[in-house]
């Protein structure tokens, strides 16, 4: 008896059924019409009844009729007269009654919504395709947030999964924790995060902790049985049997246990700054890359596997020179999920992680291991995104120390000149900012143009005498046609009123190719200067002995990217002692096959970038 008694005080204070009337949904109803029916608000319905919000009304369903506003005729309910139509609107949303022979595809061209996003909203509804007298949700196009994909209609408070999204990138963009979208979208618990799936955004971060399979949810101010229920997708029994002190009704603060979805996955996010290096007498390093092994048609010639070709070969070198090297290979796929695979990988005896390739996935990686000692090599992203973290080493020189040199070699030699700068639209940024750069040291006029035959050399002609304005010519990028067609406009010139400079390399510039000797020829003629991070001295006996390793095992002559992965993976290794630390050797200046490295903190950066470009003189013969 006694539980009898507090099973209904429970129930009463969370102001479940206490003066409860109910109504079964019948086809075509709207919460319009049950509203009208029986003298309620659409208001009062929603709030009593949580779930129509988030699943819409189901044939067959009880939902709960507020008392307060009912008009009783002889002990029966007065029923208005009225027909209900068959599609309402509200504030977020059009609930739309599924009339016969209606289809999905009829109603994402009328709505203007994608099947995706229709299923995300009404997955009940939609898990077996339409049915006649089911009432599904469709965004109102009146009141829309579309941060994401403005051409998809996503209601507020929503989110619209994109390519790219992770649970940890939600996490940090909206600060609520992955544990409350877990909770809040039990659809994520099963299915995970798909794109085109449409998920609510927690409105406080916390409130849901996953622990031992279950979902400790701590009770806010107003919450009450019947919408914990309903918002977690569990039962009044379910809820009691994993609580039983709350037979005694709900209070602010009290942490309750609420069930995970039947067969859900969870991925446990380990928090950042937990993991601690080992200091062993072993070198180990990681290699994360997104070799995408799932899709084998693309996996030969991508880029990560072409790193990866030259890490190898590196590798193999340096166990030749007495170096025991450990290897661990992660493939990143397409570096959506990295959160995941550190959360279920052991990095403690890493000593250095190479990789992702992405800047945000590198971000990812820094931002886990930050205070771990852990070395963090990111071989290609160079963005300014990376400075903020200690331990990580920026392989490839930002665009802008390049610049930079021909900058500075242009302010020597410059009095007064014209100064065109050629580029194409890859590289207009890094032209905006030679330009600004030389504009604001050397107050020049400054030209950028996108075709070789724009750059002009005026002149006059007086009797027989020709005589020439000195312009200054600088190539911006390393478009290869483009190169062709420029080192041909510096031909047409008069060699003693130009200065020719370049930034990055192109095929002309390569001084080490024995066929490119009649460009370099012409090139002399001019007293041209390159600055690039990237040339393979394919005279030096190192080289050589290299180039033959790639060609003993892979019959070729390594492309960028296996120059790329041979030289960060040797200088990374080279620069450790036996027990795998390299973080005190970051200055030393290293030559590889086709890159150098010196690594420093430039300005703020907490970041090691290296800034050893290199600065190209063909002097005149």
């Amino acid at each position: 008896m006694k539980k009898i008694v507090s099973l209904f005080l429970f129930i009463a204070s969370t102001a479940l059924f206490a003066q409860q009337k109910t109504h079964t949904v019948e086809a075509k109803e709207t919460v319009y019409g049950i509203s009208k029916k029986y003298g309620v608000t659409q208001d009062q319905l929603y709030k009593a009844n949580p779930s129509i919000e988030k699943n819409g009304l189901q044939i067959g369903d009880k939902i709960v009729i507020p008392t307060d506003n009912i008009k009783v005729v002889e002990d029966k309910v007065e029923i208005p007269t009225t027909n209900t139509p068959d599609v309402f609107e509200d504030e977020n949303f059009i609930y739309l009654t599924i009339q016969p022979k209606e289809s999905l595809f009829r109603i994402t061209k009328q709505y203007n919504v994608s099947e995706a996003l229709l299923k995300s909203l009404n997955p009940k509804q939609l898990e077996n395709g339409l049915k006649v007298g089911d009432i599904i949700r469709i965004p109102n196009a009146k009141n829309i947030s579309t941060p994401t994909q403005p051409t998809v209609n996503v209601p507020k408070g929503s989110h619209m999964v994109t390519k790219g999204d992770t649970l940890y990138s939600l996490s940090k963009k909206y600060n609520v924790s992955v544990d409350d979208f877990y909770a809040e979208n039990p659809l994520l618990q099963t299915q995970g995060l798909k794109e085109g799936l449409v998920i609510s955004i927690p409105k406080k971060s916390g409130r849901a902790i996953i622990e031992n399979n279950t979902i400790n949810y701590t009770v806010q101010s107003g919450d009450t049985a019947y919408n914990i229920i309903q918002r977690y997708e569990t039962t009044l029994d379910e809820l009691l049997a994993l609580n039983p002190e709350a037979i005694d009704g709900l209070k602010s603060g009290m942490v309750l246990k609420l069930p995970l979805q039947k067969n859900a996955t969870i991925v446990k996010y380990a928090e950042p700054g937990k993991i601690k290096r080992v200091n062993d007498n072993e070198i180990n390093i990681v290699l994360m890359l997104p070799f995408n092994a799932d899709n084998p048609s693309t996996l030969k010639n991508n880029q990560a596997m072409q790193f990866f070709t030259g890490a190898k070969v590196a590798l193999n070198r340096l166990t030749k020179a007495g170096k025991n090297v450990n290897v661990k290979v992660i493939d990143t796929k397409e570096e959506s999920n990295i959160q995941g695979i550190l959360s279920t990988t052991d990095l403690s005896k890493a000593d250095a992680v190479i990789g992702p390739l992405k800047p945000g996935a590198v971000v990812e990686v820094a931002d886990f291991l930050k205070g771990s000692g852990i070395g963090i090599v990111s071989p290609y992203a160079n963005s300014n995104d990376l400075n903020n973290y200690e331990n990580l080493f920026i392989s490839t020189p930002r665009e802008e120390v390049l610049a930079d040199q021909i900058i500075e070699e242009v302010q020597k030699s410059y009095q007064g000149e014209q100064i065109y700068l050629l580029t194409d639209s890859q590289h207009q940024e890094l032209a905006n900012y030679t330009k600004k750069s030389l504009e604001k040291v050397l107050k020049a006029n400054v030209v950028i143009v996108n075709e070789a035959n724009k750059i002009v050399q005026p002149n006059d002609k007086v009797g027989n005498v020709d005589y020439f304005t000195p312009i200054i010519t600088v190539m911006v990028g390393d478009n290869d046609a483009l190169g062709k067609q420029y080192l041909e406009r510096l031909k047409t010139f008069n060699k003693d009123y130009i200065k020719a400079f370049g930034i990055k390399s192109v095929d002309v510039y390569d001084i080490y190719d024995a066929n490119n000797s009649k460009n370099i020829d012409a090139l002399r003629e001019f007293g041209f200067v390159y600055s690039t991070g990237h040339i393979m001295n394919t005279r030096s006996e190192e080289t050589i002995s290299i180039l033959k390793d790639f060609k003993d095992v892979y019959c070729n002559i390594p492309s960028r990217y296996e120059q790329l992965g041979y030289d960060t993976v040797f200088d990374i290794v080279e620069r450790m002692n036996s027990k795998g630390d390299f973080l005190n050797n970051t200055s030393a200046e290293n030559t590889g096959l086709a890159y150098k490295f010196a690594y420093k903190k430039v300005g703020n950066s907490k970041a090691f970038a290296n800034d050893s470009a290199r600065l190209i003189r063909l002097p005149k013969k």
